[in-house]
Formats: structure tokens, C-alpha cells, sequence
């Protein structure tokens, strides 16, 4: 009898650290979840006002949601120095506060920096619709075209 308890205790002894590793896995893979659609929606949010701000020509506006956006870059940054990874949706944040940003400087701007200055921000809003279809999918949202932003800085 004393055997048979042996055999149960190495059985347990196997499972349990097996049991707590997918515990920790799965807990860690919905958090990393919750927070990819977390920062899917605070871009999302961000792309509208984007869009809008440079069709109103409002470089302050521009400033200030680059800003905003730059809070979601720092946690990234923080993340990843800490061993984490970066999620398509931080590189779509990053894309679109660069967007901001430049077209901000650009609109303030005169002659060839103005032109510069727009030349790099459309590319900047070209990066951030590939990484936000990205991060659609990381999201499991539906995919959307995200091209407010490049349509509102090319009516410039």
C-alpha cells in the first residue's frame, strides 16, 4: 500500500508545478490581452482626434495628443526594459504620435521644412496603418482601414 502512495505523490509531484505554470501562464497571456485592447482603444480614440485636428489646421491639439500618446510609448518602453514584449498596438502608438507631432511642426512651419516636415509625417501615418492592422489582429478586432489620418494630412 505504502508503494501505491508513492506513486501518487510522484504523480502530483509532476502535475503540480505543471498546474502552476499554466495558472501563471494563462493569467499572464490575459493580462497581456486585456491590455492590448486596452491601448487598441485609447489609438483607435486617438486616430479620430488625430485626423480631425489636422483637418482643423489646430498644431496645439496635434501637441497635445502626441503627448498623450507618448504616456502608452513610456509604458512600452518600461515593459520592455523589464523583459516584456511591445505590442503591435505600442508601435501603432508610437506611429501615430510621431504623425502628430511632425504635422504639428509642419502645419507652424513655412516653405521646404513645411514640405519636409509633411512629407515625413505621411509616412509616418503609412506606418501607423500597417501597425494598426496589426494590432487589429492582436486585438481580435475587426479590421478597419485606418487611413484618416494620411486622407486628412494629404488635403493639406
Amino acid at each position: 500500500m505504502q508503494g501505491r502512495f508513492g506513486r501518487r505523490s510522484t504523480c502530483w509531484l509532476a502535475l503540480g508545478p505543471a498546474a502552476i505554470s499554466l495558472i501563471l501562464t494563462t493569467s499572464a497571456v490575459a493580462q497581456d490581452r486585456g491590455q492590448v485592447s486596452a491601448v487598441h482603444r485609447q489609438v483607435s480614440a486617438a486616430e479620430a482626434r488625430v485626423a480631425k485636428a489636422i483637418s482643423a489646421k489646430d498644431s496645439n491639439s496635434l501637441s497635445r495628443l502626441g503627448n498623450e500618446l507618448g504616456k502608452i510609448i513610456e509604458t512600452a518602453l518600461q515593459r520592455r526594459e523589464n523583459g516584456g514584449e511591445v505590442s503591435s498596438c505600442d508601435m501603432a502608438a508610437h506611429s501615430l504620435a510621431f504623425a502628430a507631432v511632425t504635422s504639428a511642426d509642419g502645419l507652424i512651419s513655412r516653405g521646404e521644412a513645411r514640405k519636409l516636415l509633411m512629407q515625413d509625417a505621411i509616412s509616418a501615418a503609412s506606418d501607423f496603418q500597417k501597425d494598426m492592422q496589426a494590432c487589429d489582429r492582436q486585438a481580435s478586432k475587426a479590421a478597419g482601414s485606418h487611413t484618416s489620418v494620411v486622407k486628412a494630412l494629404r488635403a493639406l
